[in-house]
């Protein structure tokens, strides 16, 4: 069974990041777009936040509840890697719960207002930092227990 759960936890991580990434970027993009054409943004970015990014984070978190309940509770004790891994990965939800609060605001906006770039740029880049950090906790597992 933990093959098939790791293996659905993987495509959830695949769906999430690139969902989150893609998110924030074209959220990036809708700021520099003329007035007419940021209301088909704004249902884009629905459509990919809704449809793909939710989903994935989704099936993320539970099949990775369901990966640490299937290695118990003494494993979860010394794999100190781990710690850090989930304390990164509350770090992308709440980036996560950011932009999608961001692009309701945007959505609730005239086309004409302003919009600053610089924000949606800064997510972006930390959320492939963070990417970057949780594949090498991930993968290296420092700090293990014997």
């Amino acid at each position: 069974m933990r093959p098939w759960v790791l293996a659905f936890h993987l495509l959830g991580v695949v769906l999430w990041m690139g969902g989150v990434l893609t998110f924030s970027r074209v959220l990036g993009y809708h700021t520099r777009e003329a007035p007419s054409v940021r209301p088909r943004y704004t249902y884009l970015e629905g459509r990919l936040n809704y449809l793909v990014t939710i989903p994935g984070a989704v099936i993320t978190l539970g099949c990775g509840l369901w990966l640490m309940s299937i290695y118990g509770m003494q494993w979860f004790r010394v794999a100190l890697w781990m710690h850090w891994k989930l304390g990164l990965v509350g770090a992308v939800a709440v980036i996560h719960l950011f932009l999608t609060l961001k692009q309701r605001e945007i959505g609730r906006l005239p086309p004409e207002a302003p919009l600053k770039r610089a924000l949606f740029a800064a997510m972006h880049g930390t959320l492939g930092l963070l990417l970057i950090a949780i594949l090498i906790l991930a993968c290296v597992q420092p700090m293990s227990g014997p």
